[in-house]
């Protein structure tokens, strides 16, 4: 039978004895350094002597497993004996914590990603504290190395919580494993989404040292491994990761006033060791922790309120809040690709055709689609309130958009209107009409134009959002009944009337047999002072002579003015015509 004995008088020896009583001693020897880093045990296999029963006697005996047990502890001890286990695989915080040495001024969290193996920060599995790592030696910080959440919550590690604890006593948080197909389809979406919630939980809830010690901002470096990274694109990520957790804790403040995010690139172990280098720098300008407490008492008294907090897990509620944001931006893109192309049509003078029904339509089928998407957060305390403001803005948004697009339109059906109404009274000024007339001739044009703008409106007003048309029918009834009371006095009436005059002086006569006719016609023009609200014209025809004089008050009138180089025009104007009509 094989037992194995355990040499009590001091030395670091086992020995194995078999059937024929011979004695295999393995000596465990160790190698001190000067910063008391110790070596993993080395295994000396001795010659076989054989013991006297005197000597056996010093020996405990115990069995092969226990024995086996004790191989095994010491062949897989750290190789850095500094190195010191906080919470266990299972999640169990070890009960003795130790407190840090007063030469060490700052704490460094490195977060491990659970899914990547091939990093150049490799991940743990347990959380665990080193004064000594990736370099680091003989700094003034020391490095806590804890492993992230991941999707699925099989336990306390994976949840997050223990990074959670890790990063709210840190004064800089590293956050590795992040790849270029996490920052492509969104942080919030992946394992590393989940982590920075804990996080953010953690250090909003109990972050301000965890012991009244007041908030500090702490460095969070974000690395990203492969050829390039977008850093606006990761920035935002972990803002809207931050201000999701924010609203669901209820809590008001700013990613800057918690964190300073950086971001950098991974390409290799020199970049990672380049990487915890700033974040050991970084480290030693705060410490969350107050000077009256220890690391062990905070960090204990975190790690236990997080497990015990009964709203310690947020990640349902920001998830909630996250899945929230994704359906208004996609309710919002949807909506405005369309309120896009009828603002394109409009901006071409242009009605969309059936706005009223489509505006409400669209209206409808947007927050439809948002109460579709998040009908899971309805129900979430924190999340439901969260879900009801988005869905607001979501509203207010699109109502707003729509108001701009109404108000557009029905500048454009106003234009179009008096447009037409002019067109029609010019038509209707070439009939030789009193001018008292003038306004119960056209008092048809007006009632049309009327009623061809409240059809129109009527199929621009949305009930839904308060648009109707009863105002714009009055203000247009008003722009209609101005437009021709002031008709006479319009540039375009001016110049038909004009014309008029001119075709009447210059009307000639039929053609006599061989005649020679001479004539003098005189046209004159008085401008007296004035702005042009007062014209009027007088011929006189005596035989092939004729005289015409016109009255216009226009000299003061900064076009005419501007028309005759700035100056006034003459008061009167005479403009002699000599006619020689030869008829053979």
């Amino acid at each position: 039978m094989t037992r194995l004995f355990y040499d009590r008088d001091g030395t670091d020896t086992l020995h194995i004895s078999d059937h024929d009583h011979e004695i295999h001693p393995v000596t465990f020897g160790r190698e001190h350094h000067h910063h008391h880093h110790l070596t993993p045990p080395i295994i000396n296999i001795l010659p076989s002597p054989i013991m006297p029963n005197t000597q056996r006697s010093r020996l405990t005996v115990l069995r092969l497993p226990t024995a086996l047990l004790t191989l095994a502890t010491l062949l897989t001890q750290p190789a850095n004996a500094s190195q010191t286990t906080l919470i266990d695989s299972t999640g169990h915080l070890q009960k003795a914590i130790p407190t840090l040495p007063p030469t060490k001024r700052g704490i460094v969290t490195l977060l491990t990603s659970t899914g990547s193996a091939s990093s150049p920060f490799p991940p743990t599995d347990c959380v665990s504290l080193s004064d000594n790592d990736y370099g680091q030696e003989g700094t003034a910080v020391v490095v806590i190395t804890s492993p992230g959440a991941s999707l699925e919550s099989t336990s306390l590690l994976t949840r997050g919580v223990a990074a959670a604890a890790s990063g709210a006593v840190a004064s800089c948080v590293v956050l590795t494993g992040v790849t270029a197909a996490d920052v492509e389809v969104g942080l919030s979406t992946t394992r590393h989404g989940r982590t920075l919630g804990e996080l953010f939980a953690a250090v909003v809830r109990w972050g301000d040292g965890g012991d009244g010690g007041g908030r500090v901002v702490r460095k969070l470096i974000v690395a990203v491994e492969g050829e390039e990274v977008e850093e606006d694109r990761v920035k935002g990520d972990v803002e809207e990761i931050f201000m999701s957790v924010t609203a669901a804790a209820c809590v008001e403040g700013t990613l800057g006033e918690y964190f300073d995010v950086e971001v950098s690139l991974v390409k290799s172990p020199e970049d990672a060791s380049a990487i915890m280098s700033k974040a050991s720098a970084a480290a030693t300008t705060s410490n969350p922790i107050s000077s009256d407490k220890t690391f062990s008492t905070v960090f204990t008294n975190i790690y236990n309120d997080i497990l015990h907090s009964q709203t310690s897990d947020p990640t349902p509620v920001a998830e909630a809040i996250l899945a929230c944001n994704d359906a208004y931006s996609r309710a919002s893109r949807m909506s405005r690709a369309k309120l896009a192309t009828w603002k394109h049509r409009a901006s071409r003078g242009l009605l969309v055709d059936n706005f009223s029904s489509n505006a409400d339509s669209l209206l409808k089928r947007t927050l439809d689609m948002f109460d579709r998407d998040t009908m899971a957060a309805a129900g979430l305390p924190g999340a439901g309130e969260k879900r009801l403001e988005i869905r607001l803005q979501l509203q207010e948004r699109t109502e707003k958009m729509m108001k701009e697009l109404y108000a557009l339109q029905m500048g454009i059906l106003e234009k179009t209107t008096l447009k037409k109404f002019s067109g029609a009274l010019l038509r209707k000024m070439g009939k030789d009409v009193p001018s008292q007339d003038f306004f119960e001739n056209n008092a048809d044009a007006l009632r049309e134009a009327a009623f061809a703008f409240e059809r129109a409106a009527s199929m621009l007003e949305v009930s839904s959002l308060a648009l109707t048309k009863s105002k714009a029918i009055q203000d247009m009834t008003g722009k209609l009944n101005n437009a021709l009371m002031t008709f006479p006095d319009s540039p375009a009436a001016k110049i038909k009337a004009m014309k008029k005059v001119e075709r009447t002086v210059s009307k000639k006569k039929k053609p006599s047999e061989g005649s020679i006719d001479v004539a003098l016609d005189l046209v004159a023009m008085i401008r007296p002072d004035g702005f042009g609200n007062f014209q009027g014209f007088a011929g006189y025809q005596l035989g092939p002579h004729s005289i015409t004089v016109g009255v216009h008050n226009d000299a003061d009138d900064p076009q005419v003015i501007s028309s005759f180089g700035g100056v006034r025009p003459p008061f009167i104007r005479v403009q002699p015509k000599l006619k020689l009509d030869v008829e053979l």
